[in-house]
């Protein structure tokens, strides 16, 4: 009987034998142990439940250079380009890349306590990683520098008329405050801030000051690194 229903499912699903086999040798060894076509197939087993993922899996790993992060943050057009994966399957890899960041968000919360702006800087890396759109992100932080909080201020890039101001104050108060540390991503691979990027920093600053919050810093985000732009933004801030 046994034998009877695995004919059936050889019959049903051609690439049963191929698929059992590379879970196994997963099981046995981890991802180590696989190939980095063979990691991808294995992933694509579960968002294309019957067809051969081979061909898919090589050329996923041709046109993004042997790189998960190159597929995790690639857009769903470029993704696209690629025979044979579908809608199902770029929702998939969006998952992954939002389910990667969220852990290493989770991650980063655990040592939260620990009043260092290295920390801080870790913790934005790891928020931004994987995103698609520029976010503005706000921190408050104690007189110990321990985050208190962390809040989306505003979906798309900087731009002084459009991040809600009063929504920042109210949150700063609300969580009592001591100092702010805000911070956006660039897509471009670029911290070097734009004019809008300083001109926000020098209102914000001056937003806070008034309401005695330390404006601790700005800073630009793009893949792994960081750039803190309050100091040029404010050099010539009270001269006019």
């Amino acid at each position: 009987m046994d034998k009877d229903m695995e004919k059936r499912k050889r019959h049903d699903n051609p690439n049963a034998g191929h698929r059992t086999r590379l879970k196994t040798k997963y099981l046995k060894g981890g991802a180590d142990l696989l190939t980095f076509h063979e990691f991808l197939e294995l992933l694509l087993f579960y968002s294309i439940p019957r067809k051969d993922t081979n061909k898919i899996a090589h050329e996923l790993e041709d046109k993004f250079n042997g790189s998960l992060i190159n597929i995790l943050e690639a857009s769903d057009s470029i993704l696209k380009e690629v025979d044979g994966l579908s809608d199902q399957t770029v929702l998939f890899f969006r998952l992954l890349s939002d389910t990667t960041r969220m852990y290493n968000v989770e991650r980063s919360n655990r040592i939260k306590s620990v009043g260092s702006m290295k920390i801080q800087e870790g913790f934005l890396v790891a928020h931004f990683t994987g995103k698609l759109v520029e976010e503005v992100v706000m921190l408050t932080l104690n007189n110990r520098m321990e985050r208190l909080s962390h809040h989306v201020i505003y979906i798309g890039n900087v731009n002084s008329a459009k991040v809600d101001k009063n929504k920042m104050v109210k949150i700063a108060l609300e969580k009592n405050a001591s100092g702010v540390i805000v911070a956006h991503n660039h897509l471009n691979g670029s911290v070097i801030p734009s004019p809008e990027d300083m001109e926000t920093t020098r209102q914000l600053h001056r937003l806070f000051t008034d309401i005695n919050i330390n404006f601790i810093e700005h800073f630009v985000v793009s893949d792994i690194k960081v750039s803190g732009i309050t100091e040029k933004s404010i050099k010539h801030l009270y001269i006019k």
